[in-house]
């Protein structure tokens, strides 16, 4: 799923694409697009298009029980734009995601596709600038639950 949402940032951006293209590149990340837009992913159906949602457009309530890298970084930036750090900091703990170097790596990639006025890609930014504080505030985290432990 999240090679599906890089490939397609990258190649379309915000835009809307008609189905079969959509179908043709999410054959090669192995995905089933209509499976995916009926069971509430960022991947939206509309008449003949498919466009994909970003962190500001989905109802993150859906992402809760997953454990895709792509909803683990749009509740991220909905957290971190919500102020809401210490739910951050939980969030990126109990993925695994926050100590991955991969995660960054993955929202830089997204965030050089976007256009400088996208919503996301400030998003983005602001989330990625802080990232040292938030790897610091994880070492934190774990320090103190070996002392619990």
């Amino acid at each position: 799923m999240t090679r599906f949402y890089v490939l397609y940032r990258w190649n379309y951006g915000d835009a809307k694409i008609p189905f079969d293209e959509a179908q043709k590149l999410a054959r090669s990340c192995g995905i089933d697009i209509a499976q995916e837009w009926s069971r509430g992913a960022f991947i939206q159906k509309e008449k003949e298009f498919i466009r994909v949602l970003g962190p500001e457009d989905r109802d993150l309530k859906e992402t809760k029980r997953s454990e895709e890298l792509i909803d683990i970084l749009h509740r991220s930036l909905h957290l971190w734009e919500k102020g809401k750090r210490n739910e951050l900091i939980e969030l990126l703990q109990e993925s695994g995601f926050g100590k991955s170097e991969a995660f960054y790596r993955i929202a830089q990639a997204i965030s050089e596709t976007l256009p400088t006025e996208s919503k996301e890609k400030k998003l983005l930014d602001g989330f990625l600038a802080g990232r040292e504080r938030i790897k610091d505030d994880l070492k934190k985290v774990r320090q103190e639950q070996g002392i619990l432990l």
